[in-house]
């Protein structure tokens, strides 16, 4: 039995997952989740304020990793270290700081872990399955069709850049909503064109989107099990964000305040996918990137 240690550094969060191995494969002893928002000032290169919060994220985890002296830790950069000027620049203090040699990972490669890590915890053999991870650089899609992946796929869409781009007056207007979707038309094509052939399918939510879901309608985010939705009631939710203003979404009652700025494009990306016909249900899993690490790790 060994501590094993995951750092995600994402676009949006920087986690920390520390477990401890066992028979069964590991349990969680220790998670933190920081808000950096990389891409704040655009993709291309980090700006100075979510810069400072990167690295006072790293200084954070260094904490926890002396406290907890894990025997090994893999360290993954994902779309704003693939893209941003600086983004080399910040993993050197990585390295630096946590003497591990952090990796910048593909789209394709980020896609596959998140594959491995839904596995550990959603049966992927039985009904067709989109897995879709939201983040703040990038989505990525893995279409399983009879426990066999038939698609696989990163897109430059995530949560920040569409914001960025999309989401200029609050409450969302109607064009920007319909630009926004006219945007997804074009790029998402070819996972719609794979969609359309299927008589049904599940989508499987690997992000912390999709938390806000578990938040508001069960009071709770879940860390260890898949909690299902049907349409109808992410269609409620959906009506009920998508007109409300940033201070409106404050007061809803288990809506996480780090997620109310982002939550309206997020939500526009699922529910581009939950507008597919042949969507039958929603699935969150709580384990995706990490997970897959973790599990490759072992």
């Amino acid at each position: 039995m060994k501590k094993l240690a995951c750092i995600d550094l994402g676009t949006n969060t920087f986690h920390l997952l520390i477990v401890q191995t066992n028979a069964d494969g590991f349990r969680e002893i220790f998670r933190e989740r920081l808000y950096v928002i990389l891409a704040e000032d655009g993709i291309q290169t980090i700006g100075p304020a979510p810069y400072r919060r990167a690295l006072a994220a790293i200084d954070s985890f260094a904490i926890a990793i002396a406290a907890h002296k894990p025997a090994q830790i893999k360290i993954i950069g994902t779309e704003a270290m693939r893209t941003a000027s600086n983004g080399q620049q910040l993993m050197d203090y990585v390295h630096e700081k946590l003497a591990i040699t952090p990796e910048i990972i593909t789209g394709q490669r980020e896609a596959e872990l998140i594959m491995k890590g839904t596995s550990l915890i959603v049966d992927l053999q039985q009904a067709s399955s989109l897995i879709m991870d939201i983040g703040g650089g990038s989505v990525e899609f893995i279409l399983i069709k009879e426990g066999t992946v038939s698609f696989m796929q990163s897109y430059k869409i995530g949560v920040t850049v569409l914001y960025n781009k999309y989401h200029h007056h609050d409450p969302i207007t109607p064009s920007e909503l319909a630009s926004l979707t006219a945007h997804l038309d074009e790029i998402l094509a070819p996972i719609s064109a794979e969609l359309q052939e299927l008589d049904s399918f599940h989508l499987i939510g690997a992000s912390g989107s999709y938390e806000v879901m578990q938040s508001v309608i069960d009071g709770e985010i879940q860390r260890n099990t898949c909690t299902e939705y049907s349409i109808a009631a992410f269609q409620s939710l959906y009506d009920r964000l998508i007109t409300s203003s940033e201070e409106e979404r404050l007061q809803i009652e288990g809506m996480p305040p780090e997620r109310v700025k982002l939550i309206i494009v997020a939500f526009a990306l699922i529910k581009y996918i939950v507008d597919q016909d042949s969507c039958q249900k929603i699935i969150v899993s709580p384990y995706a990137l990490k997970e897959g690490v973790l599990s490759e790790m072992l």
